[in-house]
Formats: C-alpha cells, structure tokens, sequence
C-alpha cells in the first residue's frame, strides 16, 4: 500500500487498469475449472478400519518420545 501512495496518478491508473483486468481474467477462468470433476475409484482400497489414520495407530509412542 505504501507504493501505491507513492505512485503518481497517472501510474496509479495503470495499476488500477491492471487490477481489473486480472480480476476479469480470474471470473472469466473460474467457470471452466469448477466444473471439472472427477471421481477416483476407491474400490481397490477395500475396508479402512475407522481408526486406520489415528495418531495412535500409526506411530505408537513414537511422537511421545520424538516430541517430549
């Protein structure tokens, strides 16, 4: 912000000229890439206990002793 009050008025309106364009660049590419979706097949991951990724499970006592 400190730059942009530096800046002359008529260098200040390149940067507001330059800020709205990006701003229509971004709204004119964000429809094309919202509506891709995918779906990954899980199906070869099989049955996931519901405690597979608890901190507990995965590393024990571990990170009690890394981070005591």
């Amino acid at each position: 912000m400190a730059i942009i009050n530096d800046l002359p008025p008529d260098k200040l309106d390149e940067v507001l000229d330059f800020a709205e364009y990006l701003k229509k660049k971004n709204l004119q590419a964000r429809p094309a890439r919202a509506s891709v979706t995918r779906e990954l097949p899980v199906y070869h991951l099989g049955r996931i206990e519901s405690n597979a990724f608890d901190r507990t499970t995965l590393y024990g006592e571990h990170l009690d002793r890394k981070l005591a």
